[in-house]
């Protein structure tokens, strides 16, 4: 996102860098000297540095993964280069004394192996990031491990396999350098035949940083927000956001390292590369699904072989004998055509998250001599299809809508030409059919209610897309499927079905899996950032080396949607045309926007909180929107595990410095105005809570209203914090989910009953393929006592996939003060489908009535629990309603919040004698204790579980 720098200062250190900006055209160059002292943050409480630990060296271990396939992530060391350099004895010598070494993190950062060694404090707690020096990303590193071969290599060949270094690396081996790689995105694979030993090996990495790593822009009061990167944005491919933005400080090494995983990989003359599976369904009919498979083989012997290519899948084997000459490398191809057993009858599909299930299948592919082994790799894929609506410019210049089916067309030449394409009004523009392409091979899809604005399809289904940014996984890359799982799970309990890889810097393995998992359709960034303010790569070829190897990486994923070169602009015209190729000729089963806005998309923003959410129904609420956000303050308890009591109240500098961008001051003057000035932090949280809740809802909400009619996709800025933050998400760093999520939650639910603000329309908004017959829609009115004061139902068939209209309820005659409106979905057999509660203020703006409501009380009996899952009736015992209540596992003896949990509702209501069925699923750590707490009750052990 683009920001305006406001300051003087930041001003003042640009304009040494006039001439290397207007050569690019942008504005933000970054820093080009530390900004003054007195402009940094400052806390109240004293950092405590951390304790180095003893080194004692890890054994080195070769985990075998798979049949010829060992991980090399146990027993690294990490030194600084000039620690090496100052060493009297070589490295690459078997028993090399490592004084000065650290055991390292693999996979994992430079940062990463320095805070899990003690060397520097935890740089997500308060200030301590800035004690950590930024030379760390000026400095090479050497990793170093020392292994013996898991098994005897006579009459195989040795590959070391690295799926990812950042920035740059040389591999060297028992004293050889095998060679180099270059880019964050890039899999190394290198020969080790002729220098891996059967005793014991010496590997050694020598990782060199980016050239251009930038100045941090440290975020304070005076300081302003982050700057939005800066030079680190020549570099890319890499993690540009880490030299700084406004949702993430500069992590000082810019993310260098052995970030992802480490293989011994090991062959017999023959040797598999990537392999593609494609999967077609005749649209509309899905009954029958036909694969086609390419791989490509290699002979790596100096002599002709004639090898078999086994494919082994739902039981059944399919090969295919195949001539190789001497050292060729060929592509083998597999048809439905040829073999019948690639025509699967029923076949399980792939869906998003609330729209089916997400099923996968696993290919066991390999070659073999004379019936041996060689190599042999498993595929992971989902059968599903892909199509988009899409506005097109044809060669006549008409334009017109139509469905793109990339999967019907196959592999080959891209067929759209987006740098010479079509504008209209606004900004917006569409890709122009290419000259020598028919239009026969895109299908009439005429839908003026879509206006502009692209549909995404699953197996022939409308997807109406909801989720949100991720901008970094993790700001220290700690990418492990352990640490990454909880937050897929909490976006699936969110009810979203997508998530946006921004500027592509989630790019690892185990976020696409989890995504194919969780339902997330992934619209997938490149390293890029906004046209006209950052600045482009210095290396286009670099980039699109990096961007190919993506490609044919993870192109089997069933969650990857949409591939895009740039973050909010266009492509340059090298990289854009090379691209779109790259991309039409190596995958061919996906959409390529070449923009993530204007182009089939509407623009990006707001990122601020509304004060007046009718305004997103109004003036908001249209097309596909790939960035939209607002304040989201964590609770109380998330705040104070991020910085120390002194600076967690009253706001202080650290609030700033985790993204408390200008104070959001909109978002406090609302609570002050709603909800009355806080007290402490106590106070303030929970009433930041029902902000959350609120502002999430309503823009979520507002896109539902014109489903289908204008709007097709909303995907939140951001859902994901990439470390603890005050800004953008829907939970917190550590897993706690608090109003924004259940706002969201709520706002998405499969099924959902809402009322619109600004045309008072009661609607149901059904995002599955199943409509519902025979319902009940309730409105019902309650005075801030909880007495029902109005009542209204109205039978409704809900159709699917879709929005159904009920009614207009405006407010009722005679109501005074603030009061509750309360909607409710009923199906046929009587059961609860939606509940959704509106709070209507007292005609003056404001609930300040909510402070004067007696303490709520809440009893708690306990339906069923199995093993670490619980199902409880909570019912309100009091006389007065107990507002936004949220519920917390928590170890008994210390009351510390046991994370991650994942409980059915929260920042709900209960009035009085109401009861409500929550279920709670846990991290299983012996006994544990449900507690709850709300607007107007102190927090409470509801039970303990045993």
């Amino acid at each position: 996102m683009e920001r305006n720098i406001k300051f003087q200062w930041i001003l003042c250190l640009l304009l040494g860098c006039t001439s290397s900006l207007l050569a690019q055209n942008v504005a933000n160059w970054g820093l080009t000297h530390p900004q003054p002292k007195e402009t940094l943050p400052k806390s109240k409480a004293q950092i405590i540095m951390s304790t180095p630990k003893i080194q004692v060296p890890v054994e080195a271990v070769a985990e075998k993964v798979g049949a010829n396939d060992f991980l090399l992530n146990k027993g690294w060391r990490l030194a600084d280069n000039s620690n090496v350099m100052s060493s009297k004895k070589s490295i690459f010598e078997v028993g090399y004394h490592a004084d000065g070494w650290y055991n390292a993190t693999v996979p994992g950062t430079v940062l990463t192996t320095l805070v899990d060694q003690g060397v520097y404090p935890d740089p997500y707690y308060g200030l301590n990031n800035l004690v950590i020096p930024d030379t760390l990303c000026r400095t090479d590193w050497w990793y170093r491990l020392e292994f013996s071969s898991p098994i005897e290599k006579k009459g195989k060949e040795a590959w070391l396999v690295f799926k990812g270094i950042n920035y740059q690396a040389e591999i060297w081996l028992n004293g050889i350098c095998l060679g180099t790689m270059k880019g964050a995105f890039i899999r190394g694979e290198f020969n080790a035949t002729d220098h891996l030993v059967d005793g014991k090996n010496v590997l050694a990495v020598h990782i060199l940083p980016p050239p251009n790593p930038g100045i941090p822009h440290e975020q304070s009061p005076l300081a302003g927000n982050g700057m939005n990167g800066g030079q680190l944005c020549l570099d890319g491919p890499t993690f540009i956001s880490s030299e700084g933005w406004d949702w993430v400080p500069g992590i000082r090494d810019r993310n260098i390292g052995i970030w992802q995983d480490v293989h011994l990989r090991f062959t017999q003359g023959i040797r598999l590369h990537d392999t593609q599976v494609i999967t077609h369904l005749a649209l509309p009919d899905t009954t029958s699904a036909e694969i086609t498979v390419h791989t490509e083989v290699e002979n790596l012997l100096p002599v002709a072989k004639q090898v078999s290519v086994d494919l082994s899948l739902e039981g059944k084997i399919i090969s295919k004998q195949v001539e190789l000459a001497p050292k060729e490398r060929k592509e083998v191809t597999f048809t439905p055509e040829e073999y019948q057993a690639l025509v699967l009858k029923a076949p399980r599909l792939w869906w998003p998250n609330n729209y089916g299930p997400q099923e996968l299948y696993t290919m066991n592919v390999a070659v073999a001599e004379k019936g041996v082994a060689s190599d042999e790799k498993a595929v992971r894929f989902g059968v599903r299809e892909l199509s988009y609506e899409l506005e097109v410019c044809l060669p006549n210049d008409s334009i017109r809508r139509m469905e793109y089916r990339p999967t019907v067309l196959g592999k080959g030449e891209p067929i759209f030409d987006n740098i010479n394409r079509k504008y209209i009004e606004g900004g917006m523009c569409m890709p122009r059919l290419k000259k020598n392409v028919s239009s026969d091979v895109l299908i009439p899809a005429p839908d003026e209610a879509m206006q502009h604005y692209m549909v995404v399809k699953v197996n022939g289904k409308r997807i109406f897309c909801k989720g949100g940014n991720w901008g970094m996984d993790d700001g220290m890359k700690r990418v492990s499927r352990e640490h990454l799982e909880p937050y897929f799970r909490l976006h699936k309990e969110a009810n979203f079905n997508m998530i946006r890889n921004w500027t592509g810097e989630s790019t690892e393995e185990s976020f696409y899996e989890l995504c194919d998992e969780y339902g997330m359709l992934v619209f997938n960034d490149f390293w890029l950032s906004t046209q006209g303010y950052n600045m482009t790569v210095n290396d286009d070829d670099l980039f699109l080396r990096n961007a190919e190897d993506v490609v044919v990486r993870f192109r089997n994923h069933p969650s990857i949607a949409i591939w895009n070169p740039r973050n909010e602009g266009f492509a340059p015209a090298y990289i854009e045309e090379n691209l779109a190729k790259m991309i039409a000729e190596k995958d061919g089963t996906r959409y390529y926007s070449p923009n993530s806005t204007h182009c089939n998309l509407r623009p990006s923003g707001p990122w601020n909180y509304h004060k007046n959410p009718v305004d997103y129904y109004r003036n908001r609420a249209h097309g596909f929107n790939t960035e939209q956000g607002s304040t989201s303050i964590p609770t109380e308890e998330s705040i104070l595990a991020m910085m120390d009591e002194k600076d967690a109240w009253p706001i202080s500098d650290v609030w700033y410095y985790h993204d408390l961008h200008g104070g959001q001051r909109e978002f406090m003057e609302d609570i002050d105005r709603k909800y009355g000035k806080p007290s402490d932090l106590k106070d303030f949280s929970r009433k930041a809570q029902l902000v959350n809740y609120d502002s999430h809802r309503a823009m979520m909400e507002a896109w539902n209203s014109k489903i289908w009619n204008s709007t097709s996709g909303l995907l939140l800025w951001m859902s994901h914090p990439a470390w603890p933050s005050m800004v953008w998400q829907v939970y917190s760093w550590d897993y706690e989910t608090f109003g924004s999520f259940y706002g969201c939650r709520k706002a998405c639910e499969p099924v959902h009953i809402q009322k619109n603000l600004d045309d008072q329309k009661v609607i149901v908004v059904n995002t599955t393929l199943k409509e519902m017959k025979g319902a009940k829609a309730i409105y019902e009115a309650y005075s801030l006592e909880g007495k029902s004061l109005f009542r209204r139902v109205s039978k409704v068939n809900v159709s699917a996939n879709g929005a159904t209209e009920c009614f207009v309820q405006d407010k009722p005659l005679g109501i005074t003060g603030i009061y509750l409106e309360r909607l409710m979905l009923i199906d046929k057999r009587g059961r609860t489908v939606s509940v959704n509660d509106y709070w209507q203020d007292n005609g003056k703006g404001n609930f300040l009535e909510f402070n004067s409501l007696a303490e709520a009380s809440v009893a708690c009996k306990l339906i069923r629990q199995k093993n670490n899952w619980v199902q409880i009736e909570l019912r309100n015992t009091g006389a007065e309603p107990a507002i936004a209540l949220k519920l917390n596992v928590r170890e008994p003896d210390t009351d510390k919040r046991i994370l991650p949990a994942y409980v059915s509702d929260g920042y709900f209501n209960l009035l009085p004698g109401e009861k409500r069925i929550i279920t709670i699923e846990y991290v299983p750590q012996g006994e544990a204790a449900i507690s709850v707490e709300g607007y107007n009750l102190k927090r409470s052990r509801l039970l303990t579980l045993k």
